[in-house]
């Protein structure tokens, strides 16, 4: 008993892992496994939200581009109407001219005078 003398002992301190039941520490692994799945899923929602926002800015971007070229079109389109309606008029003119009476004739002008007196 001489060896046993030599050697303190000390009380262990209870630990909670010890002192749960089987049932306790499966409630636990599952609250873990609970939180970890949970994780995840929250990185794949971020990834995904991130992926979205930068499909919409993208859709932003094009729309303002698209925006811009109707606006240049509509412009253009406008100077064509124009154009096509004058055209429409000097056309509607020279069929007027066609149609109708021919275009009078410029009156004769006298380009010397005449000295001799007109003849009774």
């Amino acid at each position: 008993m001489s060896s046993d003398a030599g050697r303190k002992l000390s009380a262990v301190e209870p630990t909670p892992e010890r002192d749960r039941s089987p049932a306790e520490a499966r409630r636990g692994r599952h609250e873990r496994a609970a939180l970890a799945i949970l994780g995840v899923l929250l990185a794949v929602c971020l990834v995904g939200l991130a992926l979205s926002m930068g499909r919409n800015a993208r859709l932003g971007r094009e729309l303002g581009e698209l925006s811009t070229d109707l606006a240049s079109t509509r412009a253009a389109l406008g100077a064509y109407e124009s154009r096509l309606s004058e055209v429409r008029a000097a056309v509607a003119h020279l069929h007027a001219l066609v149609e109708g009476d021919p275009v009078p004739a410029p009156a004769e002008t006298p380009t010397e005078p005449t000295t001799e007196a007109p003849t009774p």
